[in-house]
């Protein structure tokens, strides 16, 4: 949709997602990127072609697993 709507590019708009929506929140010290002693919240996706495809999936059955504090659904 930011891909779409705002004319980003899709590293703009995963960056915009995840670490400056954590910095946004004030969460940045725990959340938005991986790193040691952050929460461990990430997608794994069914294959696709690249990343630059994530943006313009909104609405398909990308996504195959789902991790919460490390706990995978």
């Amino acid at each position: 949709l930011g891909c779409i709507k705002s004319r980003l590019l899709p590293e703009e708009a995963i960056n915009a997602a995840t670490i400056n929506g954590a910095y946004a929140l004030e969460l940045e010290a725990e959340l938005g990127s991986l790193e040691i002693g952050k929460r461990a919240n990430l997608f794994i996706t069914r294959p696709i072609p690249s990343i630059a495809y994530i943006p313009y999936a909104f609405g398909s059955d990308l996504i195959d697993k789902v991790l919460l504090n490390g706990e995978v659904y």
